[in-house]
C-alpha cells in the first residue's frame, strides 16, 4: 500500500513475536503528511493509569535509557518516536513538523489505544511537548512528571548557543564555533542559522560534519561528570546526530511553532492536573529558573523537587528521584 493511501491512523504492526520482556505491542501509526510514527507498548495494562513517555531533543528518541524510569510490572507505558526522530519515518524530516503537528500524533496515540486519560512524562524537550499537549488537551490528562524544564522561552535557547556558557566549557565552545565565520558569530541565532544551512548540505560529508559538532556541543552541557574524550566516541558519527540537529535547529530557528511564552500563559488550563516537576540544580543545558518559573505560575497542584544533578535522567542524583515519583504517584 502506498504511504498517500494510507488512513490517518492506521497501524502497521511489528512481525516480531513480543515476549514479557520486550514489548506488548509495537508497530508505525500513520499520522498524515507522509509521517509514521514508531510506538511500543510496554508494562502492566491494569495498572490504574497508562503513562505516555515523551522524549527529548526534538530530534532525539526513545531507548533502553528510558525504560529504566519504570517498574514494568507496575507501570503501563507507550514510548514513541516524534516525526522524523529514531524509528519513524521519514528520517530526520521537518517538512510537517511542528509542535501542533506532535501534539496531534499524540492524540492519535491517545485514539489508538483507546485511552479515556492518559499520563505524561517526559524531560527536556519531552518536558515541552507534555506541556504543550496538556494545554491543548486538558481533559485528557490525569497527572504529569517533567524534569529538566525547558519552557520554549528565547533566552533559554540563547543560553545554550550565543557564548555565555564557554565560562565554563571554554575547550567545547571554541571548538564549536570554529566553524562557523566570524561574521556569523553576532550571537546565538546566527550562530544557529549558520550550522542550519551546513547541516542541511548536499555534500553529505559536510551536513554530517556539522551535525556531529552540532550534537557534540549540546552533549557536552548534560552531565556533571564531563568527559570530553569520551564524550566524543560516543557522539561522533551517531546517524541520530543528522536527526537532532536538523530538528533542533528547525524547531528553535522557529520559535517551535508559538508564540513566546505560550506555555507560562496558558498554564491556568491545567492548574487543575497534579504535576511533578524535578529539576538539576547545576543543569548547564536548561537554567533552573525555567523549573522554579513553572512551579510558580502552575500553583498548588505542581510539587518541585530540586535536585544535585546535571540534565540527564540518568545522572546519579535524579534517577532515583525520578523512579521514586513513579512508583508513588503513578502506580
Amino acid at each position: 500500500m502506498q504511504q498517500e493511501e494510507k488512513s490517518i491512523g492506521s497501524v502497521t504492526p511489528n512481525q516480531w513475536v513480543s515476549r514479557p520482556e520486550t514489548a506488548l505491542s509495537s508497530g508505525r501509526l500513520y499520522v498524515g503528511d507522509g509521517h509514521e510514527i514508531y510506538f511500543e507498548e510496554r508494562g502492566n495494562r491494569d495498572a490504574d493509569t497508562t503513562i505516555v513517555h515523551i522524549h527529548g531533543g526534538p530530534g532525539a528518541n526513545f531507548s533502553e535509557k528510558h525504560f529504566a524510569l519504570y517498574d514494568f510490572s507496575q507501570h503501563h507505558v507507550i514510548f514513541f518516536d516524534q516525526r522524523g526522530c529514531g524509528k519513524s519515518t521519514p528520517f530526520a524530516a521537518t517538512d510537517n513538523n511542528t509542535t501542533q503537528h506532535l501534539i496531534a500524533d499524540i492524540e492519535l496515540l491517545r485514539k489508538h489505544f483507546d485511552l479515556e486519560k492518559i499520563s505524561l512524562v517526559g524531560g527536556s524537550w519531552g518536558s515541552t511537548l507534555s506541556l504543550f499537549y496538556a494545554i491543548a488537551h486538558p481533559e485528557r490528562v490525569e497527572r504529569m512528571l517533567v524534569w529538566s524544564i525547558f519552557l520554549n522561552r528565547q533566552f533559554e535557547v540563547d543560553f545554550v548557543n550565543d557564548g555565555r556558557l564557554h565560562l565554563w566549557f571554554p575547550e567545547a565552545w571554541e571548538r564549536f564555533v570554529a566553524l562557523v565565520p566570524k561574521e556569523c558569530r553576532t550571537d546565538g541565532k546566527t550562530i544557529m542559522a549558520f550550522y542550519a544551512k551546513m547541516i542541511r548540505s548536499e555534500d553529505q560529508k559536510v551536513a554530517r560534519r556539522y551535525a556531529d559538532e552540532w550534537t557534540l556541543w549540546e552533549a557536552s552541557l548534560l552531565s556533571l561528570n564531563y568527559d570530553p574524550v569520551k564524550l566524543e566516541e560516543e557522539t561522533m558519527g551517531d546517524e541520530r546526530n543528522v536527526a537532532i540537529a536538523r530538528l533542533e535547529t528547525h524547531y528553535f530557528l522557529n520559535g517551535s511553532f508559538v508564540e513566546e511564552d505560550h506555555i507560562l500563559l496558558n498554564l491556568d488550563r491545567i492548574q487543575h492536573i497534579p504535576g511533578n516537576v524535578v529539576h538539576g540544580r547545576f543543569d548547564m543545558c536548561t537554567p533552573f529558573v525555567s523549573a522554579l518559573d513553572l512551579k510558580t505560575c502552575w500553583g498548588a497542584q505542581c510539587t518541585l523537587t530540586p535536585v544535585n544533578s546535571g540534565h540527564r535522567h540518568t545522572e546519579l542524583e535524579m534517577l532515583p528521584v525520578l523512579q521514586g515519583i513513579l512508583l508513588s504517584k503513578f502506580t
